[in-house]
């Protein structure tokens, strides 16, 4: 038997133990070093303080912990039972590799959408420029036999061929809109898929990056799994901004014009901040942010987002948002902008309670930019 080959099943038979992602480590490690970093890795409550604040405040019932569907969807008794279990999958691997490259299709409903799973363990989806159809482990030998090659993974087929790995659909199965009781959608990415779309999910967010996306792959390149956002690889997201000034004698006005498939920072309690600051000679002017949020309410009065009836403040960047400043600009002004998200507002943090909530309403730069008069 080749070494190789004799080495990977080795391998495979004495990982088999472990999570399941140790086992698709053993050939990825970078993606799998990127993975662990993610937000994907970090959805479970028992990884994220935040959504674990918000289960700890949603009112419960007989179903139990049904938020499984996306933030630990890998935990399959949490998935059936709603029962909570702190286990090895909610630490390590609350949505998995095998999960996500598993999905087949999805399935469009009205208060959220649901995955609809292959249900195969050894043959996995992805996209790749140029190749079609669901390929297999090859040996190749040259040389009079002297000389061997592989090709491809020992351990699974890949096929090529699922569409939605290439337009981004393959995420809209938890990443498109989550009702309330009340149809109000808690997220409000209002993400869709177009095909005349240039951007998609996996362009924006998952990136190309260098190094090899296997151990005896030689390619140069690979998708990055750590999820470009908010949390990781901030300055790619400038990429999906523009800022566009019209400057009046009495003030000034910024199109904030964005490139992406979905609103911007409509999560939950998250709070998008344009700051502005003007350099006149000497002098420093800091002018008011302006913050971009979406807030609940209930007759009248604002409520945590499950309770929701309507939204009485909805300030997000959807395809373009004008921001007008009160003030006029000079002849040898610099004006610099700051975009940028905390993942929760102090507002917000106050409400779930969050203990040392610092780290979660810190400000996150997105894009900077300097205009000068």
């Amino acid at each position: 038997m080749n070494r190789f080959v004799l080495f990977c099943t080795v391998l495979f038979a004495f990982l088999a133990e472990a999570n399941e992602n140790k086992v698709c480590q053993a050939c990825h490690p970078a993606i799998y070093a990127e993975y662990y970093q993610s937000s994907h890795r970090n959805a479970s409550v028992y990884n994220n303080p935040i959504h674990k604040a918000m289960w700890e405040k949603y009112p419960k019932d007989e179903k139990g912990y049904t938020c499984a569907k996306c933030h630990s969807p890998s935990d399959v008794e949490a998935l059936k039972s709603g029962v909570l279990t702190k286990n090895d999958t909610q630490m390590h691997e609350p949505i998995s590799c095998i999960y996500c490259h598993t999905i087949q299709d999805v399935k469009e409903e009205e208060n959220s959408n649901t995955n609809i799973s292959s249900g195969k363990t050894r043959e996995f989806y992805t996209a790749q420029s140029g190749k079609e159809g669901s390929v297999s482990f090859e040996k190749q030998s040259s040389l009079f036999g002297l000389s061997t090659s592989t090709k491809n993974s020992p351990f699974h087929k890949i096929n090529y061929d699922n569409k939605n790995y290439y337009n981004g659909n393959v995420c809209m199965g938890c990443h498109s809109h989550t009702n309330n009781a009340h149809g109000i959608d808690i997220t409000m990415l209002d993400a869709k898929i177009d095909e005349k779309d240039k951007n998609s999910c996996v362009s924006c967010h998952m990136p190309q990056v260098l190094g090899s996306k296997t151990t005896f792959d030689e390619g140069k390149t690979h998708a990055f799994h750590g999820m470009a956002g908010i949390h990781m690889e901030r300055k790619k997201m400038a990429e999906y901004i523009d800022f566009k000034l019209s400057k009046n004698s009495n003030d000034f006005s910024i199109s904030i014009i964005n490139k992406s498939n979905h609103a911007l920072f409509g999560q939950a309690y998250r709070q998008g901040v344009l700051k502005a600051e003007i350099k006149r000679g000497k002098k420093t002017i800091e002018l008011e942010p302006f913050i971009f949020e979406r807030k609940f309410a209930k007759d009248g009065k604002e409520v945590s987002p499950w309770e929701a009836t309507e939204v009485s403040k909805d300030t997000l960047v959807y395809a373009k948002r004008d921001v007008i400043f009160n003030v006029a600009l000079q002849g040898g002004d610099i004006l610099t902008l700051t975009l940028g998200v905390k993942r929760i507002s102090e507002e917000g943090a106050k409400e779930l309670e969050l203990k040392d909530s610092s780290e979660f309403t810190q400000f996150r730069v997105l894009k900077t930019q300097n205009f000068n008069f």
